[in-house]
């Protein structure tokens, strides 16, 4: 399918499982970029990425262009900020204490602080200086602290137009605000597990959620599916009905 559409910047969408990891590795060293998704935590963020090392590895063993294979790593900031306020709501906890809000950032914060980590090794440098690219971090809608507060180098915001106009007009966009705020960021977590609102058991519950919701949530299509006419804007056939 990836090389029938002829894109460099094509990327498949994997759900960052352990079987997602597996097939993530594999799809890079084939030269084939990744979107992975559903990355809940620093320690999934860490695996992922050293995938994509290992991935680069064995396309760098290859002979294949690095540069050809970009990975996006994605963390939905603003579904995680929703379960644990909603945890936050079910202890008590006042809505103005300060760890309302600052659960989505935080885990944010550590996932850009271990990027940064896996990119300062020697080996990183190797792939580099053979065309890899930088693996990017894109922040999901919905962030509590706002668009300022999740500003950094290779990483991206999902935003509705709305938003982007109103960030684009705020005064309070100030540049880089996730390098070296790794510190602040624990010490919000650990305010949260100290509640008791654990952020590793809040990832492993959203992400069992969202896979369930990627198994079940809609029929998957087998068989070939005939091309659209131009101008149709969908596929017909009986092909396209098939469970």
């Amino acid at each position: 399918m990836h090389e029938s559409v002829g894109r460099r910047n094509a990327v498949v969408r994997l759900p960052a499982s352990p079987a997602g990891i597996r097939a993530l590795a594999d799809l890079l060293a084939e030269g084939i970029g990744v979107h992975a998704a559903l990355v809940f935590s620093g320690g999934r963020c860490a695996e992922v990425l050293d995938a994509y090392v290992a991935g680069m590895e064995r396309a760098l063993a290859a002979g294949r262009p690095l540069g050809a294979a970009p990975l996006v790593v994605s963390f939905p900031v603003g579904r995680f900020d929703r379960e644990v306020e909603a945890r936050l709501d079910a202890l008590g906890v006042p809505a103005g204490a300060e760890v309302r809000g600052a659960a989505g950032l935080a885990v944010a914060r550590r996932m850009y602080r271990v990027r940064e980590e896996r990119l300062s090794g020697d080996w990183w440098r190797v792939l580099r200086a053979n065309g890899a690219l930088q693996p990017r971090l894109l922040w999901g809608p919905g962030a509590e602290g706002g668009v300022g507060a999740l500003v950094g180098w290779n990483t991206a915001l999902a935003l509705s137009v709305e938003t982007l106009e109103a960030a684009a007009l705020a005064p309070a966009l100030t540049g880089d605000t996730l390098l070296n705020a790794d510190a602040e960021a624990a010490c919000a977590l650990r305010a949260l597990e100290r509640l008791g609102v654990s952020a590793p058991e809040v990832a492993a519950v959203l992400e069992a959620a969202e896979l369930h919701r990627l198994r079940h949530g809609r029929p998957v299509r087998r068989g070939s599916v005939p091309a659209a006419s131009p101008g149709s804007g969908s596929s017909s056939g009986p092909a396209a009905e098939q469970p």
